[in-house]
């Protein structure tokens, strides 16, 4: 059965600290695949929209794994034009045996996420982990059998967007194609 890991987010941008986590955590789990999901709107964040609108999202992620043949984009979210909820998501996927990749940040919120236990059954958590089973919340000690050691790149989309707000370099954060996105429409810089 092929297996595949299910990676989302706000992605606002989309950077190389995100590729570097997916594909640490596929290599390791050997995954055969892994989907990237750009959310429409996150449930976290309903009251801070993203800076840039969903196609924008979407388009960056496109381009951002073109040339990772293992990373194919999964554009449901945005095309649903609605909050999402990965439990949704992984619901509507055709038949795999699916994973969840995660950080670790992202991981201490888990059991806010909509469906957490039945999403820990349809696709175990994968955690990128960088301080050890000691980062988790006691109540994911269920999580802990995920934990992936990973190496780390601190790099927040929140940063970027600074960057490129104050016009500086960031083609060590962001993947070519879309930083050449993101400078053609302007997307960060007001």
């Amino acid at each position: 059965m092929k297996t595949i890991g299910f990676f989302g987010g706000t992605f606002d941008p989309i950077h190389v600290g995100h590729l570097f986590l997916a594909l640490q955590l596929a290599e390791y789990h050997k995954l055969d695949q892994v989907l990237i999901c750009p959310a429409f709107c996150s449930p976290f964040k309903k009251n801070h929209s993203p800076t840039a609108s969903a196609k924008h999202r979407l388009e960056m992620v496109r381009l951002a794994v073109q040339e990772i043949s293992c990373i194919q984009v999964l554009a449901n979210e945005v095309e649903q034009e609605k909050i999402s909820y990965t439990i949704d998501t992984i619901r509507s996927l055709p038949f795999a045996r699916y994973y969840l990749l995660l950080s670790e940040e992202s991981a201490a919120s888990f059991m806010d996420w909509k469906d957490a236990d039945e999403l820990a059954r349809l696709a175990p958590p994968l955690i990128g982990c960088r301080k050890g089973a000691g980062a988790l919340p006691p109540q994911l000690d269920y999580l802990k059998r995920g934990l992936t050691p990973t190496k780390s790149m601190e790099i927040s989309s929140t940063e970027i967007r600074e960057r490129l707000k104050n016009r500086l370099y960031c083609g060590h954060l962001v993947p070519a194609k879309a930083l050449d996105y993101i400078e053609r429409y302007q997307l960060y810089s007001r």
